[in-house]
């Protein structure tokens, strides 16, 4: 990702795939190396709607993460990857 600065992360799967602390050490690294801005939430969970919950709460549970960079990875990052209007996107909150 620091040699392709057009690439992004997707953390839905690997939030409740492996065990917590193992998900919220990976997610430290990327963020020490800078790259919280580039870090997106999925969940597109057809067959285990339930784990959507499980993926929030390992994201909201990461104490090293700041309030920003949590929305960062929730809505900002998405909303600049899309190239979306995020004004239009506030009747949405």
């Amino acid at each position: 990702m620091i040699q392709y600065p057009q690439v992004y992360a997707d953390v839905s799967t690997i939030t409740w795939i492996i065990p917590r602390d193992a998900f919220h050490d990976y997610l430290r690294t990327l963020v020490r190396a800078g790259l919280s801005q580039r870090l997106m939430f999925g969940s597109d969970q057809i067959i285990w709607p339930e784990t959507i919950e499980t993926a929030v709460e390992s994201v909201e549970t990461a104490e090293f993460l700041t309030p920003e960079q949590r929305r960062d990875i929730f809505f900002n990052n998405a909303v600049r990857f899309f190239r979306l209007n995020p004004d239009t996107l506030k009747s949405w909150e």
